[in-house]
């Protein structure tokens, strides 16, 4: 495996297992290998559209697609565990990274109002949240900017 795979599979790794984005510091410790060459890998793998360093901060990772290293609005819970994705259609994501059955919070873009999703074997149910319960409901997803110019700036889309 080459360097920059092998720095792609400890991030993703580590996002899957804790729930939380390691930084450069920590893929070095879990690879054994000096943080300016992760570093120097986060960028390459940024070029390739793989991942996103926080702007300002490289030895941070902002996004490894559909995992968040922010918090954002959209909080999958997976086995116990809370995932942020970057947009709805990450969200949709984690579930399948992480083969795993999964609810999604979130909330209606034009109201506020809380709303999210499940998915459950493979197939998901949008649900609004009425009274701290779930009510199936029909949804639209909605993309403001079309998927192929997404990358022209990630983390606004």
């Amino acid at each position: 495996m080459d360097f920059d795979t092998t720095v792609k599979t400890a991030v993703y790794r580590v996002a899957a297992e804790s729930a939380r984005m390691p930084g450069a510091g920590e893929v070095a410790r879990e690879i054994g290998a000096p943080v300016d060459e992760v570093i120097a890998a986060f960028e390459r793998l940024h070029e390739k559209r793989l991942l996103v360093p926080e702007p300002g901060v490289p030895a941070r990772v902002r996004m490894a697609p559909p995992f968040s290293g922010v918090e954002t609005p959209f909080l999958v819970r997976v086995n116990g565990k809370g995932y942020y994705a970057n947009c709805v259609w990450d969200a949709l994501g984690v579930a399948a990274a992480l083969h795993a059955d999964a609810v999604v919070e979130a909330s209606d873009g034009h109201t506020g109002e809380p709303m999210g999703m499940e998915f459950r074997d493979g197939a998901v149910v949008p649900v609004a949240v009425r009274d701290g319960a779930p009510l199936p409901m029909e949804a639209v997803a909605h993309f403001a900017v079309p998927a192929a110019r997404w990358w022209a700036d990630i983390i606004f889309t």
